[in-house]
C-alpha cells in the first residue's frame, strides 16, 4: 500500500472517529437536557397538584435533590467532553426540540411561582424554608463547571 493510500485511509478513519465522538457527545447532552426537562416537568406536575403545605415542601425538596444530582452528572459530562460549552454557543439541530421543551418547562415554573396559589402557600413557614433552601442550592449550582 502506498503512502498516499495509507494517508487517505488514516484521514478517513480519523474523520469517522471524530464524527462518532461528536454524535456521542450530542447524544449525551441530549439525554442530560431531557433528564433536566423531565425533572422540571415533574416539579411542575407535583406542585400544581399539591393539596397542602406538606406536599409542597416534599415537592420542593425532591426537586432540589434532583437538581443536585443533575449538577453531578453535568460535571461528569464536562470531564468527559471539556469542549461541551461549544454546544451551548451554537446548539446543533439535534438539540433543538429538547432545548425548547426545557425552556417551556422553565417558563411554566416561573408562572407557577408567581401564581396566587403559591403566594398564599409561601406564607407558611415550612414552605418558605423549603423555598429558601432551594434558592440557596440553586445559587450554588454550576452546571458544567
Amino acid at each position: 500500500m502506498g503512502r498516499k493510500a495509507f494517508f487517505t485511509i488514516f484521514i478517513a478513519v480519523l474523520i469517522s472517529v471524530s464524527c462518532a465522538s461528536n454524535k456521542k457527545k450530542i447524544n449525551d447532552m441530549k439525554d442530560f437536557i431531557d433528564e433536566t426537562a423531565r425533572c422540571t416537568e415533574e416539579f411542575i406536575l407535583r406542585i400544581t397538584e399539591s393539596a397542602n403545605e406538606h406536599d409542597i415542601v416534599y415537592t420542593i425538596e425532591t426537586f432540589r435533590s434532583g437538581i443536585v444530582l443533575l449538577e453531578e452528572k453535568s460535571r461528569a459530562i464536562k470531564k468527559k467532553y471539556p469542549d461541551i460549552d461549544a454546544l451551548f454557543d451554537d446548539p446543533p439541530a439535534e438539540l433543538t426540540d429538547v432545548l425548547n421543551r426545557l425552556h417551556i418547562a422553565e417558563k411554566k415554573v416561573e408562572d407557577i411561582l408567581k401564581s396566587d396559589k403559591m403566594r398564599e402557600l409561601r406564607k407558611n413557614f415550612k414552605v418558605q424554608s423549603a423555598f429558601t433552601e432551594l434558592i440557596n442550592e440553586l445559587e450554588k449550582i454550576n452546571f458544567f463547571q
